[in-house]
């Protein structure tokens, strides 16, 4: 259900679910995988000609239906590539590697996976191997910052309305007392 609503400024489209509350959620085709109905996203599972593609190449350590593990490498090439400016996919398809099946999920994936294992100093390790040396050195890596929620306005009552409105009358009667302090000073000079 899409309401209109008009603005002074501009024109907006608000999103309602069905029940008639503005709230979010996973809606295919939104840019957001869909979810089962346990509350878990579903992954798309690989074929076995993809498994079979993806193991001839020398970048890739382990494939399965659902999960893909890259060699010690490939890591370093790619982490340096990535430091250098160069977009996560592009790597990929210099290296030689189907982004189609690698989907830009699963290219994400590597890419948050190693600036975890940066953020806590930790060296890369070969396919997916746990980590078992000590943290080389840890990095601050800057963190994007939130987008602000402004579906959810506080919710005032009478009694707050007008306690602000008393404010904000004592405040202009303060400025007004000041200007006319500093008026009076600059006139007796």
């Amino acid at each position: 259900m899409i309401i209109q609503t008009t603005s002074s400024l501009s024109k907006r489209r608000i999103s309602m679910a069905k029940d008639g509350t503005n709230r979010g959620g996973a809606r295919p085709g939104a840019g957001r995988p869909k979810k089962r109905d346990d509350g878990k996203y579903e992954h798309v599972e690989l074929t076995a000609e993809q498994i079979h593609e993806l193991l001839d190449s020398p970048h890739i350590s382990y494939v399965s239906r659902k999960s893909v593990s890259y060699t010690k490498a490939f890591k370093e090439h790619f982490w340096q590539r990535y430091c250098d400016g160069v977009d996560p996919k592009q790597i990929f398809e210099d290296a030689g590697l189907n982004t189609a099946i690698l989907t830009r999920s699963r290219i994400n994936g590597l890419l948050k996976t190693l600036r975890h294992q940066k953020e806590k100093g930790l060296s890369f390790t070969e396919g997916s191997e746990p980590q078992v040396d000590q943290p080389e050195k840890t990095y601050d890596f800057p963190k994007p910052p939130r987008r602000s929620n402004k579906s959810k306005l506080p919710v005032l009552s009478e009694a707050d309305i007008a306690q602000m409105y008393n404010q904000v009358a004592y405040m202009s009667q303060e400025i007004e007392f000041l200007k006319k302090i500093i008026l009076a000073g600059q006139e007796k000079k």
